[in-house]
Protein backbone atom coordinates (compact mmCIF):
# COMPACT_ATOMS: atom_id res chain seq x y z
CA UNK A 1 0.00 0.00 0.00
CA UNK A 2 3.00 2.45 0.68
CA UNK A 3 4.47 1.84 -2.72
CA UNK A 4 0.93 2.92 -4.09
CA UNK A 5 0.68 6.01 -2.06
CA UNK A 6 4.11 6.79 -3.05
CA UNK A 7 3.74 5.89 -7.07
CA UNK A 8 0.68 8.05 -6.83
CA UNK A 9 2.47 11.17 -5.05
CA UNK A 10 5.35 11.26 -7.58
CA UNK A 11 2.58 11.31 -10.47
CA UNK A 12 0.54 14.05 -8.95
CA UNK A 13 3.54 15.96 -7.99
CA UNK A 14 5.21 15.27 -12.11
CA UNK A 15 1.53 16.28 -13.36
CA UNK A 16 1.48 19.63 -11.64
CA UNK A 17 5.16 20.86 -12.06
CA UNK A 18 4.19 19.83 -15.82
CA UNK A 19 1.30 22.19 -15.48
CA UNK A 20 3.28 24.99 -13.81
CA UNK A 21 5.96 24.62 -16.70
CA UNK A 22 3.29 25.61 -19.20
CA UNK A 23 0.93 27.98 -17.38
CA UNK A 24 0.07 31.55 -18.26
CA UNK A 25 1.85 34.20 -16.22
CA UNK A 26 -0.81 37.15 -16.09
CA UNK A 27 -2.88 35.43 -13.47
CA UNK A 28 -0.05 35.19 -10.78
CA UNK A 29 0.94 38.95 -11.82
CA UNK A 30 -2.20 39.85 -11.67
CA UNK A 31 -2.50 37.96 -7.97
CA UNK A 32 0.29 39.68 -6.74
CA UNK A 33 -0.72 43.15 -8.00
CA UNK A 34 -3.90 42.80 -6.10
CA UNK A 35 -2.00 41.24 -2.72
CA UNK A 36 0.20 44.51 -2.79
CA UNK A 37 -2.67 46.56 -2.71
CA UNK A 38 -5.06 45.08 -0.84
CA UNK A 39 -3.28 43.54 2.31
CA UNK A 40 -4.42 45.29 5.36
CA UNK A 41 -3.86 44.64 9.35
CA UNK A 42 -7.02 43.84 11.42
CA UNK A 43 -7.43 44.65 15.00
CA UNK A 44 -5.74 41.43 16.19
CA UNK A 45 -2.83 42.13 13.75
CA UNK A 46 -3.67 39.64 11.13
CA UNK A 47 -2.95 40.30 7.72
CA UNK A 48 -6.06 40.65 5.85
CA UNK A 49 -5.61 40.05 2.12
CA UNK A 50 -8.30 39.38 -0.11
CA UNK A 51 -11.31 39.76 2.38
CA UNK A 52 -13.39 41.51 -0.11
CA UNK A 53 -13.16 38.60 -2.78
CA UNK A 54 -12.99 35.85 0.17
CA UNK A 55 -16.83 37.45 1.16
CA UNK A 56 -17.86 37.14 -1.73
CA UNK A 57 -16.91 33.86 -2.71
CA UNK A 58 -18.21 32.65 0.34
CA UNK A 59 -21.59 33.75 -0.82
CA UNK A 60 -21.54 32.18 -3.72
CA UNK A 61 -20.52 29.11 -2.04
CA UNK A 62 -23.44 29.31 0.32
CA UNK A 63 -25.99 30.76 -3.07
CA UNK A 64 -25.29 27.36 -5.16
CA UNK A 65 -25.68 24.84 -2.16
CA UNK A 66 -28.93 22.32 -2.82
CA UNK A 67 -30.95 23.83 0.30
CA UNK A 68 -30.35 21.78 3.15
CA UNK A 69 -34.88 20.62 2.77
CA UNK A 70 -34.20 19.56 -0.18
CA UNK A 71 -31.01 16.86 0.56
CA UNK A 72 -33.09 16.03 3.52
CA UNK A 73 -36.42 15.32 1.09
CA UNK A 74 -34.18 13.60 -1.24
CA UNK A 75 -32.76 11.70 1.72
CA UNK A 76 -36.16 10.25 3.09
CA UNK A 77 -37.07 9.48 -0.62
CA UNK A 78 -33.48 7.19 -0.91
CA UNK A 79 -34.22 5.73 2.45
CA UNK A 80 -37.87 4.48 1.12
CA UNK A 81 -36.56 2.78 -1.92
CA UNK A 82 -33.88 1.03 -0.07
CA UNK A 83 -36.70 -0.80 2.60
CA UNK A 84 -39.06 -1.12 -0.80
CA UNK A 85 -36.29 -2.96 -2.05
CA UNK A 86 -35.58 -4.97 0.43
CA UNK A 87 -39.66 -6.05 0.45
CA UNK A 88 -39.99 -6.31 -2.87
CA UNK A 89 -37.65 -8.41 -3.30
CA UNK A 90 -38.26 -10.94 -0.11
CA UNK A 91 -33.85 -10.57 0.08
CA UNK A 92 -32.32 -11.06 3.28
CA UNK A 93 -32.17 -7.39 5.14
CA UNK A 94 -28.38 -8.34 6.10
CA UNK A 95 -27.93 -8.99 1.95
CA UNK A 96 -28.20 -5.66 0.61
CA UNK A 97 -26.70 -2.27 1.46
CA UNK A 98 -27.50 1.28 0.37
CA UNK A 99 -24.57 4.14 -0.14
CA UNK A 100 -24.68 7.50 -1.85
CA UNK A 101 -22.18 7.66 -4.61
CA UNK A 102 -21.03 10.80 -6.85
CA UNK A 103 -21.27 14.15 -5.53
CA UNK A 104 -23.95 13.71 -3.29
CA UNK A 105 -20.88 11.36 -1.67
CA UNK A 106 -18.03 13.76 -2.08
CA UNK A 107 -20.33 16.48 -0.62
CA UNK A 108 -19.93 18.98 -4.08
CA UNK A 109 -23.40 18.97 -5.00
CA UNK A 110 -24.91 22.24 -6.35
CA UNK A 111 -27.77 23.69 -7.85
CA UNK A 112 -28.09 24.29 -11.72
CA UNK A 113 -28.45 27.73 -12.53
CA UNK A 114 -31.32 26.33 -14.85
CA UNK A 115 -33.62 25.65 -11.79
CA UNK A 116 -32.78 21.71 -12.68
CA UNK A 117 -33.28 18.64 -10.32
CA UNK A 118 -30.74 17.66 -8.87
CA UNK A 119 -30.10 13.95 -8.71
CA UNK A 120 -29.30 11.45 -5.89
CA UNK A 121 -26.67 8.92 -7.10
CA UNK A 122 -27.03 5.72 -4.85
CA UNK A 123 -25.54 2.25 -5.10
CA UNK A 124 -27.22 -0.89 -4.60
CA UNK A 125 -24.52 -3.58 -2.96
CA UNK A 126 -25.56 -7.12 -2.99
CA UNK A 127 -23.78 -9.81 -1.21
CA UNK A 128 -24.10 -12.65 -3.89
CA UNK A 129 -22.82 -15.39 -1.18
CA UNK A 130 -25.80 -14.84 0.07
CA UNK A 131 -28.26 -13.96 -3.20
CA UNK A 132 -27.84 -15.41 -6.61
CA UNK A 133 -26.97 -12.79 -8.91
CA UNK A 134 -23.93 -14.98 -11.22
CA UNK A 135 -25.55 -13.54 -14.40
CA UNK A 136 -25.04 -9.89 -14.18
CA UNK A 137 -27.49 -9.30 -17.02
CA UNK A 138 -30.19 -11.02 -14.57
CA UNK A 139 -29.40 -9.66 -11.89
CA UNK A 140 -29.46 -5.55 -13.26
CA UNK A 141 -33.05 -6.76 -14.90
CA UNK A 142 -34.04 -7.95 -11.07
CA UNK A 143 -33.42 -4.41 -9.74
CA UNK A 144 -35.25 -2.91 -12.67
CA UNK A 145 -38.05 -4.95 -12.43
CA UNK A 146 -38.60 -4.76 -8.33
CA UNK A 147 -38.43 -0.80 -9.30
CA UNK A 148 -41.31 -0.74 -11.57
CA UNK A 149 -43.73 0.92 -9.32
CA UNK A 150 -41.08 4.37 -9.10
CA UNK A 151 -41.30 4.21 -13.01
CA UNK A 152 -37.42 3.45 -13.24
CA UNK A 153 -36.16 3.39 -16.67
CA UNK A 154 -32.26 1.86 -17.51
CA UNK A 155 -29.33 3.66 -18.56
CA UNK A 156 -25.80 2.36 -19.54
CA UNK A 157 -25.23 1.19 -15.34
CA UNK A 158 -28.03 1.97 -13.56
CA UNK A 159 -31.74 2.47 -13.16
CA UNK A 160 -33.45 6.07 -13.14
CA UNK A 161 -36.10 7.22 -10.91
CA UNK A 162 -37.67 10.60 -11.87
CA UNK A 163 -39.42 11.03 -8.80
CA UNK A 164 -42.34 13.81 -10.61
CA UNK A 165 -43.18 16.81 -8.72
CA UNK A 166 -39.80 16.48 -6.69
CA UNK A 167 -36.94 18.70 -7.18
CA UNK A 168 -35.10 15.49 -7.39
CA UNK A 169 -34.27 12.25 -9.31
CA UNK A 170 -32.59 8.91 -7.99
CA UNK A 171 -29.81 7.30 -10.03
CA UNK A 172 -30.00 3.49 -8.30
CA UNK A 173 -26.82 1.35 -9.55
CA UNK A 174 -26.84 -2.19 -9.25
CA UNK A 175 -23.55 -3.65 -7.52
CA UNK A 176 -21.65 -6.55 -5.60
CA UNK A 177 -18.75 -6.13 -3.73
CA UNK A 178 -16.05 -7.27 -5.74
CA UNK A 179 -14.71 -9.76 -3.27
CA UNK A 180 -17.68 -11.93 -3.26
CA UNK A 181 -17.16 -11.86 -7.19
CA UNK A 182 -16.62 -15.34 -8.51
CA UNK A 183 -13.00 -16.34 -10.23
CA UNK A 184 -15.08 -16.66 -13.49
CA UNK A 185 -16.80 -13.44 -13.22
CA UNK A 186 -13.25 -11.50 -12.37
CA UNK A 187 -11.67 -13.17 -15.62
CA UNK A 188 -14.47 -11.54 -17.38
CA UNK A 189 -13.33 -8.15 -16.38
CA UNK A 190 -10.85 -6.59 -18.18
CA UNK A 191 -7.03 -7.14 -16.66
CA UNK A 192 -6.82 -2.98 -16.59
CA UNK A 193 -10.03 -2.68 -14.24
CA UNK A 194 -8.69 -4.15 -11.07
CA UNK A 195 -8.76 -2.20 -8.19
CA UNK A 196 -6.28 0.07 -6.21
CA UNK A 197 -5.28 -2.23 -3.44
CA UNK A 198 -5.56 0.95 -1.01
CA UNK A 199 -9.02 1.12 -1.87
CA UNK A 200 -9.58 -2.80 -2.53
CA UNK A 201 -11.96 -3.42 0.97
CA UNK A 202 -14.32 -0.69 -0.65
CA UNK A 203 -14.53 -2.18 -4.76
CA UNK A 204 -17.42 -2.99 -6.13
CA UNK A 205 -18.79 -4.71 -9.41
CA UNK A 206 -21.39 -3.42 -11.55
CA UNK A 207 -23.03 -4.19 -14.20
CA UNK A 208 -21.55 -2.74 -17.94
CA UNK A 209 -25.06 -2.89 -19.61
CA UNK A 210 -23.30 -2.11 -23.40
CA UNK A 211 -20.92 -5.24 -23.07
CA UNK A 212 -23.40 -7.25 -20.53
CA UNK A 213 -20.56 -8.05 -18.12
CA UNK A 214 -19.19 -6.93 -14.93
CA UNK A 215 -17.56 -3.79 -14.60
CA UNK A 216 -15.25 -2.74 -11.59
CA UNK A 217 -16.36 0.31 -9.97
CA UNK A 218 -15.09 2.09 -6.45
CA UNK A 219 -17.31 4.87 -5.43
CA UNK A 220 -17.02 4.84 -1.75
CA UNK A 221 -13.03 4.27 -2.26
CA UNK A 222 -13.14 8.04 -4.83
CA UNK A 223 -15.07 9.46 -2.09
CA UNK A 224 -12.46 8.59 0.64
CA UNK A 225 -9.78 9.87 -1.83
CA UNK A 226 -10.85 13.13 -1.84
CA UNK A 227 -11.90 13.47 1.61
CA UNK A 228 -8.59 12.18 2.57
CA UNK A 229 -6.77 15.08 -0.08
CA UNK A 230 -9.22 17.46 1.12
CA UNK A 231 -7.68 17.21 4.90
CA UNK A 232 -4.31 17.75 3.75
CA UNK A 233 -3.31 21.67 4.48
CA UNK A 234 -2.40 24.10 2.34
CA UNK A 235 -2.98 27.17 3.92
CA UNK A 236 -0.75 28.18 6.44
CA UNK A 237 -2.08 28.54 9.89
CA UNK A 238 -5.15 27.21 8.68
CA UNK A 239 -8.13 26.49 11.35
CA UNK A 240 -10.50 24.26 10.38
CA UNK A 241 -14.06 23.65 11.92
CA UNK A 242 -15.34 20.35 12.36
CA UNK A 243 -18.38 19.61 10.28
CA UNK A 244 -21.93 18.74 11.85
CA UNK A 245 -22.70 14.91 11.77
CA UNK A 246 -26.37 14.22 9.72
CA UNK A 247 -27.07 11.65 12.66
CA UNK A 248 -27.89 7.48 12.33
CA UNK A 249 -29.26 5.67 10.07
CA UNK A 250 -30.30 2.29 9.68
CA UNK A 251 -27.11 -0.18 9.26
CA UNK A 252 -27.80 -1.47 5.53
CA UNK A 253 -28.89 2.16 4.53
CA UNK A 254 -25.93 4.85 4.49
CA UNK A 255 -26.87 8.54 4.82
CA UNK A 256 -26.58 11.10 2.61
CA UNK A 257 -23.80 13.61 3.96
CA UNK A 258 -24.79 16.94 4.69
CA UNK A 259 -24.45 19.08 1.65
CA UNK A 260 -23.52 22.34 3.85
CA UNK A 261 -19.82 22.11 3.17
CA UNK A 262 -17.96 24.64 5.73
CA UNK A 263 -16.22 26.49 3.87
CA UNK A 264 -13.25 25.75 5.52
CA UNK A 265 -12.62 22.51 3.12
CA UNK A 266 -10.87 24.19 0.03
CA UNK A 267 -10.75 21.85 -1.86
CA UNK A 268 -14.39 21.19 -2.05
CA UNK A 269 -15.28 24.71 -2.39
CA UNK A 270 -13.17 24.60 -5.24
CA UNK A 271 -14.51 21.81 -6.87
CA UNK A 272 -17.97 23.39 -6.85
CA UNK A 273 -16.90 26.70 -7.67
CA UNK A 274 -15.46 25.48 -10.61
CA UNK A 275 -18.62 23.30 -11.50
CA UNK A 276 -20.67 26.49 -11.22
CA UNK A 277 -18.76 28.30 -13.58
CA UNK A 278 -18.69 25.58 -16.20
CA UNK A 279 -22.89 25.03 -15.82
CA UNK A 280 -22.72 29.09 -16.21
CA UNK A 281 -20.49 28.88 -19.26
CA UNK A 282 -22.81 26.37 -20.97
CA UNK A 283 -25.61 28.33 -19.65
CA UNK A 284 -24.54 31.16 -21.44
CA UNK A 285 -23.23 29.20 -24.93
CA UNK A 286 -19.40 30.21 -24.10
CA UNK A 287 -19.14 26.44 -24.54
CA UNK A 288 -21.28 23.48 -26.35
CA UNK A 289 -23.23 21.57 -23.40
CA UNK A 290 -22.60 18.53 -25.45
CA UNK A 291 -18.85 18.50 -25.00
CA UNK A 292 -18.64 20.14 -21.86
CA UNK A 293 -16.11 18.94 -19.20
CA UNK A 294 -18.08 16.42 -16.92
CA UNK A 295 -17.77 16.78 -13.30
CA UNK A 296 -15.80 13.50 -12.50
CA UNK A 297 -12.84 14.58 -14.66
CA UNK A 298 -13.36 17.84 -12.96
CA UNK A 299 -13.47 16.48 -9.12
CA UNK A 300 -10.32 14.06 -10.48
CA UNK A 301 -8.63 17.03 -11.98
CA UNK A 302 -8.96 19.59 -9.21
CA UNK A 303 -7.94 16.57 -6.44
CA UNK A 304 -4.60 15.86 -8.25
CA UNK A 305 -3.43 18.89 -8.57
CA UNK A 306 -4.25 19.76 -4.97
CA UNK A 307 -2.66 16.67 -3.56
CA UNK A 308 0.30 17.33 -6.39
CA UNK A 309 0.94 20.99 -4.58
CA UNK A 310 0.71 19.27 -1.44
CA UNK A 311 2.91 16.65 -2.43
CA UNK A 312 5.65 19.35 -3.67
CA UNK A 313 5.01 21.58 -0.04
CA UNK A 314 3.64 24.12 -1.17
CA UNK A 315 1.66 26.38 0.90
CA UNK A 316 -0.40 29.64 0.50
CA UNK A 317 -1.16 32.56 3.39
CA UNK A 318 -4.74 32.63 2.03
CA UNK A 319 -7.30 30.44 0.25
CA UNK A 320 -8.09 32.86 -2.49
CA UNK A 321 -4.24 32.26 -3.76
CA UNK A 322 -5.07 28.59 -3.98
CA UNK A 323 -7.64 29.28 -5.51
CA UNK A 324 -6.66 31.03 -8.48
CA UNK A 325 -3.75 28.29 -8.28
CA UNK A 326 -6.46 25.73 -9.37
CA UNK A 327 -8.05 27.91 -11.70
CA UNK A 328 -4.75 28.68 -13.76
CA UNK A 329 -3.24 25.08 -13.52
CA UNK A 330 -6.33 22.59 -14.17
CA UNK A 331 -6.02 23.58 -18.20
CA UNK A 332 -2.68 21.57 -18.14
CA UNK A 333 -3.47 18.55 -15.83
CA UNK A 334 -4.50 15.92 -18.73
CA UNK A 335 -1.47 14.39 -20.35
CA UNK A 336 -1.20 12.61 -23.47
CA UNK A 337 -0.08 9.50 -23.24
CA UNK A 338 0.45 7.24 -26.53
CA UNK A 339 -1.33 9.82 -28.72
CA UNK A 340 -4.38 9.23 -25.64
CA UNK A 341 -5.48 12.07 -22.95
CA UNK A 342 -5.91 10.14 -20.05
CA UNK A 343 -7.89 11.52 -16.64
CA UNK A 344 -7.13 8.03 -14.43
CA UNK A 345 -9.15 7.17 -11.85
CA UNK A 346 -7.47 6.86 -8.93
CA UNK A 347 -9.04 4.08 -7.56
CA UNK A 348 -9.88 1.50 -10.36
CA UNK A 349 -6.59 1.62 -12.62
CA UNK A 350 -6.25 1.73 -16.31
CA UNK A 351 -9.82 2.77 -16.44
CA UNK A 352 -9.89 6.55 -18.06
CA UNK A 353 -12.03 9.03 -17.07
CA UNK A 354 -11.53 10.89 -20.32
CA UNK A 355 -11.94 8.12 -23.01
CA UNK A 356 -14.32 10.17 -24.34
CA UNK A 357 -11.82 12.62 -25.56
CA UNK A 358 -9.99 10.48 -27.56
CA UNK A 359 -12.91 9.58 -29.69
CA UNK A 360 -14.44 12.74 -30.81
CA UNK A 361 -11.96 14.55 -33.31
CA UNK A 362 -10.80 16.67 -30.22
CA UNK A 363 -14.37 18.43 -29.67
CA UNK A 364 -13.82 17.77 -25.87
CA UNK A 365 -10.32 18.30 -25.22
CA UNK A 366 -10.94 21.82 -27.11
CA UNK A 367 -14.21 22.68 -24.88
CA UNK A 368 -12.24 21.61 -22.01
CA UNK A 369 -8.98 24.17 -22.84
CA UNK A 370 -11.85 26.95 -23.56
CA UNK A 371 -13.44 26.73 -20.64
CA UNK A 372 -10.07 26.78 -18.68
CA UNK A 373 -9.12 29.76 -20.31
CA UNK A 374 -12.69 31.50 -19.47
CA UNK A 375 -12.23 30.44 -15.83
CA UNK A 376 -8.90 31.85 -15.50
CA UNK A 377 -9.86 35.10 -17.74
CA UNK A 378 -12.97 35.82 -14.86
CA UNK A 379 -10.27 35.38 -12.11
CA UNK A 380 -8.19 37.78 -13.55
CA UNK A 381 -11.44 40.17 -13.82
CA UNK A 382 -12.46 39.37 -10.57
CA UNK A 383 -8.84 40.28 -8.96
CA UNK A 384 -8.91 43.57 -11.35
CA UNK A 385 -11.90 45.08 -9.42
CA UNK A 386 -11.13 47.99 -7.77
CA UNK A 387 -13.91 48.11 -4.75
CA UNK A 388 -15.80 46.29 -2.92
CA UNK A 389 -19.09 47.05 -4.94
CA UNK A 390 -17.36 46.24 -8.22
CA UNK A 391 -16.12 43.19 -6.81
CA UNK A 392 -19.43 42.08 -5.69
CA UNK A 393 -20.86 42.58 -8.97
CA UNK A 394 -18.12 40.65 -11.21
CA UNK A 395 -18.01 37.90 -8.65
CA UNK A 396 -21.81 37.64 -8.83
CA UNK A 397 -22.42 38.18 -12.52
CA UNK A 398 -18.84 35.51 -13.29
CA UNK A 399 -21.20 32.94 -11.51
CA UNK A 400 -24.58 33.28 -12.22
CA UNK A 401 -25.89 34.48 -8.38
CA UNK A 402 -28.40 37.43 -8.15
CA UNK A 403 -26.70 41.00 -7.51
CA UNK A 404 -29.10 42.01 -4.33
CA UNK A 405 -31.20 38.95 -3.12
CA UNK A 406 -29.99 36.78 -0.41
CA UNK A 407 -29.72 32.90 -0.98
CA UNK A 408 -32.96 31.67 -2.34
CA UNK A 409 -35.15 28.97 0.16
CA UNK A 410 -35.88 25.73 -1.71
CA UNK A 411 -35.96 27.59 -5.34
CA UNK A 412 -33.44 26.00 -6.88
CA UNK A 413 -32.70 28.44 -9.51
CA UNK A 414 -30.41 31.17 -9.91
CA UNK A 415 -32.20 33.90 -9.79
CA UNK A 416 -35.57 34.03 -8.80
CA UNK A 417 -37.68 37.13 -7.54
CA UNK A 418 -36.03 40.00 -5.61
CA UNK A 419 -35.93 40.25 -2.14
CA UNK A 420 -34.92 43.86 0.31
CA UNK A 421 -30.93 43.80 -0.02
CA UNK A 422 -28.71 41.83 2.09
CA UNK A 423 -25.36 41.89 2.54
CA UNK A 424 -23.38 38.23 2.42
CA UNK A 425 -22.73 36.67 5.16
CA UNK A 426 -19.09 37.18 6.37
CA UNK A 427 -16.50 34.73 5.90
CA UNK A 428 -14.34 33.19 8.92
CA UNK A 429 -11.64 35.70 10.61
CA UNK A 430 -9.58 33.13 10.88
CA UNK A 431 -9.58 31.39 8.18
CA UNK A 432 -11.45 33.48 5.32
CA UNK A 433 -12.49 30.75 2.27
CA UNK A 434 -10.39 27.90 3.63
Amino acid sequence: MAATKNTRAIENADLVRNAESRRSKVLAQTLAKVQEGIALDDAAGNIRVFGPWARELHYVNQHIAVPQVEVDKAAEAYNDVANHLVKKLKWPNEAIKVLPQGSTSTQTLIRSPGNDKFDIDAVCQVDISRISAQDPMRFFKTIGDALTEYSATAKKRCWRLPFNGERFYLEFTPSVPLEKASSQDLDTMAPLYRPDQEYIGTALAVVDTPTEKWKTSNPAGFTKWVDDTSKRKLIRELIAEAADSMGKSASNVSPVPDQDVNISDTLRVAIRLFKRHRDMCARRSLIGKEFQPISIIIVTLLTQCYAGLHDLGRSYSHPVQLLVELAELIRDMVPEVDGEFRVDNPTVPGENFAERWNSDAGQRQTTFRTWCDILAADMRTILAAQNEQEIRSRVRDVFGCPPDSSRPNGSGGSGGTKTAHRPPPPAPITSGLA
